[in-house]
């Protein structure tokens, strides 16, 4: 996102919104004039000319409407100031007591507070609001207050909390409280026009209407409602433009697009499958305020559309994501004994219990790194490192914690030109020490100046690292055209195999490539009924056993361990075989020898009849090669290779990644 780019857009657009508004005064005092004086005619037809001071009159009635309501609003609303706001909408101030995520949120104001040079606010929770949403009020540094819905408190991480709040304070970076006000107060006072056109229609007390007074106030209830309307339409305009602007602030306050963009895209799940809203009745007030509100008639809305906010921040438009409940463990959990699996004090549950595999603190892999190099040894934050020894989790978490490796993260996702986009995702999948592979990659990479910089960055990122970067780059590419998408596919083909063999975790990348990019005909989930297939692992008919078999010997060959200089599977890759296979109802002699690798024909055909398997049922055995892959690694700790073979194949058969691979990645 070009936030400076797009901070200046706003503000100009800003600025010729508030001309419209000029223009909008200007226009409504020349219609009333035009239909008074029509009216005038219509009623006295022969009189000539038009009484004294007719128009001024006229004019300055108008004047006096708009502009004195606004300043009688403008006088009301000052009245208490943000405070009396958030208790309005039944928030509760946050002092520093002994609540995890309350003192998260007072730390993250006051962070903010620092980047964007302003003084804290004070800091509102709304209890009893479940939709993740927050506002800031108030006109001035003694009575500004920050409120944030309970529902974001427990379902955002720290960075993205960091985003919502950066968020408000660009509001009051860009002085958009008062001018909130003063819009409110602005299409208030067009009301009025509106309203004193009514009362000029309205009976006397004999209950007799007046002709003349009766159409003076016809012309100013029309005139009066078409102001009014257009004047929300203006407000609609400008607050639009004003959340542009913040959201652009917020990116350049914590440095980051994702913390925004992930809370908007919660926000967005959230509008789809629960509504997304808040249910005090006085949210249709400070509608304008919110970080975000419901979706409604566009031309009327304060805010943009959830997907063009998405794009502007992240470059594209970013599916929606769900955000699961985050459970706070008690301080006495960490003085009782832990149950294998279970999360050390200040470390986030989500609602099922699973471990997220970061703090409260963050879920991003250098910051999950950064925690578990902060822990005492034998507390590590999630399932996936609750086994590491002090060597391995110093050393993991020193290289998460290298200041080179984020800024090379970065780096890659600033490349946003086509070619850029290509090569980063062609560095990702190659094997940088395969010579032609390499050679072949520079050739491609010959018009870009720059290209040997990407393939640094790209080597220097932290293993967890390069997994999740292919399927961000991926989600980019995806929204190519058929042809430009056949060609990366095509491309990546032609580098995986520079070297004339293709690795069966060559083939693995690739797969989930084409996967990714849609490059394969879509799947109808109800073209035909699947039956048969029960609600385990055991209940599997032969001919799906058989298919996961074959899907699984193929794995055997990188998972846990690589194959042998002698071709053979290594034991313990023998033993993850038939620890699967023995949980889908094989019997135990059957998995003693070693399996027979696939051809690429079985292959294909055995990862069809996975990804045909129910929706129950393909979670579960990801589960089944993640769990045994546990059992069977050294000191239950999988190393990288095996972790991302591992989320490639989630990827592939469209199934969430369980909790204790996710910890691998520092992510929920």
């Amino acid at each position: 996102m070009r936030f400076r780019q797009h901070q200046a857009a706003a503000r100009d657009e800003t600025t010729r919104l508030f001309g419209w508004f000029a223009l909008l005064l200007f226009a409504l005092v020349l219609a009333v004039n035009l239909l008074m004086a029509l009216a005038y005619k219509l009623f006295l037809p022969f009189t000539q000319g038009y009484p004294a001071l007719f128009f001024e009159t006229n004019t300055l009635l108008i004047v006096l409407f708009v502009l004195g309501g606004c300043w009688v609003e403008t006088h009301r609303l000052r009245e208490g100031g943000g405070v009396r706001v958030a208790h309005w909408m039944g928030g509760r101030e946050v002092t520093d007591g002994d609540n995890a995520l309350e003192r998260r949120l007072l730390n993250v104001v006051d962070e903010m507070a620092l980047a964007s040079g302003q003084s804290p606010p004070r800091v509102f929770v709304l209890p009893r609001e479940d939709a993740i949403n927050a506002f800031v009020a108030g006109w001035d540094d003694a009575d500004r207050a920050l409120a944030v819905t309970r529902g974001a408190l427990e379902r955002l991480t720290r960075s993205e909390l960091q985003g919502l709040v950066a968020h408000e304070f660009g509001h009051i970076k860009e002085g958009d409280l008062p001018l909130s006000m003063r819009t409110i107060a602005l299409v208030w006072g067009l009301s009025l026009i509106h309203g004193y056109g009514q009362a000029l229609m309205a009976a006397d007390d004999q209950g007799r209407v007046h002709p003349l007074p009766w159409l003076m106030g016809l012309v100013f209830t029309t005139v009066g409602w078409l102001g009014w309307l257009a004047g929300r339409v203006l407000q609609a305009a400008v607050s639009r433009q004003r959340e542009h602007l913040a959201d652009a602030c917020a990116i350049q306050f914590t440095r980051t697009r994702d913390g925004l963009g992930n809370v908007l895209r919660k926000i967005w799940h959230d509008q789809q499958a629960l509504a997304g809203r808040m249910h005090n009745p006085a949210t249709a007030m400070i509608a304008a305020m919110l970080l975000h509100e419901p979706e409604g008639v566009h031309w009327l809305a304060t805010h943009p559309k959830l997907s063009e906010r998405i794009r502007r921040i992240c470059g594209t438009v970013l599916p929606p994501i769900p955000a699961p409940l985050l459970r706070e463990v008690p301080r006495e959990a960490a003085r009782a004994p832990r149950r294998p699996g279970s999360a050390p004090a200040g470390v986030m549950q989500a609602a099922d219990g699973t471990v997220p595999g970061a703090s409260v603190e963050s879920t991003d892999p250098a910051s999950t790194a950064r925690a578990s190099a902060a822990l005492p040894s034998g507390q590590q934050p999630g399932e996936a490192r609750s086994h590491l020894d002090p060597v391995q989790a110093a050393s993991m978490g020193a290289a998460a914690l290298s200041h080179a490796q984020r800024e090379a993260q970065q780096r890659l996702q600033r490349r946003q030109g086509p070619l850029e986009i290509r090569l980063v995702l062609l560095a990702l999948m190659m094997d940088p020490t395969n010579v032609r592979e390499r050679k072949l990659w520079m050739q491609l990479a010959e018009p870009l100046q720059h290209a040997s910089r990407i393939l640094e960055d790209v080597a220097q990122l932290h293993p967890t690292m390069r997994l999740p970067e292919f399927e961000r780059v991926t989600e980019v590419i995806r929204q190519l055209d058929l042809a430009q998408r056949r060609d990366v596919v095509v491309l990546a083909r032609d580098l995986l195999r520079a070297d004339g063999r293709v690795s069966p975790r060559d083939r693995l990348w690739w797969l989930t490539l084409r996967h990714r990019l849609g490059m394969k005909t879509p799947r109808q989930p109800f073209a035909r009924p699947v039956t048969g297939q029960g609600q385990g692992l055991l209940e599997l008919d032969k001919t799906s056993r058989q298919q996961v078999g074959a899907l699984t010997a193929y794995l055997a060959r990188f998972v846990p361990h690589d194959e042998g200089s002698d071709g053979q599977l290594a034991a313990a890759s023998l033993a993850w075989y038939a620890g699967v296979m023995a949980r889908c109802g094989q019997a135990p002699e059957s998995s003693r020898q070693p399996p027979p690798v696939p051809d690429t024909d079985s292959l294909m055909n055995a990862l069809a009849a996975v990804q045909e398997l129910s929706w129950m049922m393909r979670p579960l055995l990801l589960k089944a090669w993640v769990e045994e892959a546990f059992n069977h690694s050294p000191k239950g700790v999988l190393d990288h290779r095996t972790a991302d073979a591992l989320r490639l194949m989630a990827d592939l058969v469209d199934s969430p990644l369980p909790a204790m691979l996710a910890a691998h990645y520092g992510v929920r």
